[in-house]
């Protein structure tokens, strides 16, 4: 039996999870996003996780790369973005900049790309291995260069990345970071403590004895000194003079785990980490002053041009600017990236989506831009409904209940509930009559659009997922254990109906009274023909959790779960083809209203829409590497859409610094 801690999770999508974790897992199905037909609207440019950040020497022109083979370039500073188109499939996790015409990328799978005409187009490079490169850096002719990465491994070359030749660590510890001073001397860094140093350009690695068991995810060489820095899990620091000769480490007053750092000269440097932390040194990395970003999110990535002008990157596409040395950060993508549990489409211009921090985002442009509208709430909602344009409402955890009368624009918490358990489905047949399902069998109903809620008996302690009524008296309710409920009185009495399954189901939906779908763990799927009195299941090549399914007609059906998984059918489940990935962000809510009126939403605040037919073949699947408040003034819901309400407790955005050169 599952605990309710699994609903939870699968609620919050995990937010708070490792480094290690995001460093390991990824290397996804990464084609361009026109090829696979899903459009980024929240967050943007885009939101799946970024790897690293770099820029040239102008600092100007910049690279971020990421998750899902996501290639971003800027050539104004960061504060506008647009893809790159790369020519491999696969996890993209660190960047090297030589100058405006010479990058240098590795990824999943020994990717190594190159490019001497600033992205314009990328050459992949045969790197003679499989290997995940977690990292890579080159001299300051940028012609000989070396990546590391899982088991050990190190690569080096000698012309500017065209080929590459194994070196021997002596180590099978994954290498998360390397750094060289110079052609001879170098740093590599990797799990349970593992830093290995070179005096003879990798020709031979010697093992430093750290004494940790903890990974050590970046180090950096303080400019061409033999001073240099390594960081880790924990708030480790260790600080070397002597070119990794001896180490001692070094308290920064931080327990955060540390995921990278970077130097700009002898004496300046910075690293960063999760729940938003920042450290920086201006003696070499003798002393260390800490600075939190605002929201703490989890960041992955820093690099500064001089003293002042930095970048940092990190989780849900989300990049920062510092203009004051690291002492303050402000965003330079868009949009919310709280996690989103349910997105809902009355039409194909008109929708609602809803998550964590009690977050409601509203559009009437099909999604080309969201509004934030405020509810009064914090609480992590599960659902949204709505019955028409003016009347919605949307439930979650504690028991929250909130209505609206004027088509999301303003929101009211219901007092008068008869319970606090977290509630996770509500489905409405008409402005008055509605039902709310969650934890322990709870189950409401309400007579009078929303205003009050009485419990109703289910006989049953499962969670309940989703409440689905066909009209006023027959519905279902589907939840743990392979649960399934229906009533055929208005929900005065529930009966158990066997479906022969015991996976957990999340969600249920009917395209007519008779045509009906559940979805829910380890890929099952479910169709009834009969309003929901028998059920079968239907094979399809996802065993991944299935959270949401939504269908446009009795045959034609989306299903979306784990790790980005879109499922299609048009022939009523007879076949369902796993559809291109965009992101491996873990999806919750699906609203599809037939062709390309599709929209997917989920964690780190992720909203896509389709550009183009949902394909009808099948798709091979990818393989996976293993998994080690100020509240705005109400508007007029016929008004255009705003842009997304900023100064709601999520970090500033940044604006382009004033050009001190132009006359005055």
């Amino acid at each position: 039996m599952f605990s309710s801690a699994l609903i939870i999770r699968r609620r919050s999508a995990h937010r708070t999870l490792s480094a290690l974790l995001l460093i390991l897992c990824g290397a996804l199905v990464g084609q361009s996003q026109s090829a696979r037909g899903w459009l980024w609207q929240n967050p943007l440019p885009q939101g799946n996780s970024i790897s690293s950040v770099r820029f040239a020497p102008d600092k100007q022109r910049g690279w971020a790369t990421g998750s899902d083979g996501v290639i971003l370039y800027t050539e104004n500073g960061g504060f506008n973005w647009e893809s790159q188109k790369s020519p491999v499939n696969t996890t993209l996790y660190a960047i090297h900049v030589q100058d405006k015409d010479r990058v240098f990328i590795a990824g999943a799978r020994g990717a190594v790309l190159t490019t001497e005409n600033g992205g314009r187009m990328w050459t992949l490079r045969n790197s003679i291995t499989r290997d995940h490169l977690y990292h890579i850096t080159f001299t300051k002719d940028g012609a000989t260069g070396w990546a590391v990465g899982t088991y050990g491994k190190i690569i080096k070359t000698t012309d500017g990345g065209r080929t590459w030749s194994n070196q021997a660590s002596g180590v099978r510890a994954h290498l998360y970071s390397v750094s060289f001073k110079d052609e001879k001397r170098g740093l590599a860094v990797g799990a349970r403590g593992t830093l290995i140093t070179t005096s003879d350009g990798g020709a031979t690695w010697k093992n430093y004895e750290t004494k940790t068991e903890q990974p050590l995810t970046g180090v950096a060489f303080a400019a061409n000194t033999s001073r240099a820095v390594a960081v880790g899990y924990g708030g480790l620091v260790l600080l070397t003079t002597d070119a990794g000769e001896t180490w001692v480490a070094v308290d920064v007053f931080v327990r955060h785990d540390l995921l990278a750092v970077f130097f700009i000269n002898e004496r300046n440097g910075w690293a960063v980490g999760t729940d938003g932390v920042v450290i920086s040194t201006a003696d070499g990395g003798t002393t260390w002053l800490p600075v939190s970003v605002r929201t703490n999110p989890k960041l992955t990535s820093v690099f500064f041009g001089d003293e002042t002008t930095g970048w940092a990157a990190g989780d849900d596409g989300l990049v920062l600017r510092t203009d004051d040395g690291g002492l303050e950060w402000r965003r330079l993508t868009e949009g919310g990236r709280d996690d989103l549990s349910d997105i809902f489409f009355l039409d194909s211009a008109r929708g609602w989506a809803a998550g964590a921090r009690g977050r409601i985002l509203y559009t009437q442009s099909g999604g080309k831009s969201w509004t934030v509208r405020p509810t009064g709430t914090t609480a992590r909602l599960s659902q949204i409904f709505f019955i028409n344009a003016l009347q919605g409402w949307a439930v979650g955890e504690k028991g929250t209940i909130l209505r609206s009368a004027n088509g999301g624009v303003t929101w009211a918490a219901v007092a008068r509930k008869e319970t606090t358990a977290d509630l996770f489905g509500v489905h409405f047949i008409d402005a008055q009559h509605g039902w709310a399902a969650g934890a322990r069998g709870t189950m409401l109903r309400t007579e009078d659009a929303g205003e009050t809620w009485r419990l109703q008996r289910t006989n049953t302690v499962t969670w309940l997922e989703a409440v689905y009524f066909l009209d006023a008296r027959r519905g279902l309710s589907v939840g743990s254990q392979g649960t399934i409920l229906l009533t055929e009185d208005a929900g005065e009495t529930w009966r158990f109906v066997d479906a022969n399954v015991r996976e957990w189901l999340f969600d249920v939906t009917f395209a007519d009274a008779q045509r009906g779908y559940a979805v829910g763990e380890r890929g099952t799927i479910l169709r009834t023909d009969d309003g929901g009195a028998t059920w079968k299941g239907q094979e399809n090549a996802s065993k991944s959790n299935l959270y949401s399914i939504a269908t446009a007609s009795r045959d034609d059906c989306l299903a979306v779960g784990d790790q980005g998984r879109v499922l299609a059918t048009r022939d009523g489940g007879a076949t369902w083809a796993l559809q291109p990935n965009v992101t491996s962000q873990t999806l919750f809510g699906v609203a599809y209203r037939g062709g390309t009126a599709a929209w997917i939403a989920g964690r780190g605040g992720a909203i896509l829409r389709r550009t183009e037919q949902v394909a009808t073949i099948e798709i091979p699947r990818p393989k996976l590497p293993p998994i080690l408040r100020r509240a705005p003034k109400p508007k007029n819901p016929d008004d255009e859409d705003a842009p997304l309400i900023l100064d709601d407790g999520d970090i500033p955005r940044a604006v382009p610094p004033k050009d001190r050169s132009a006359p005055r």
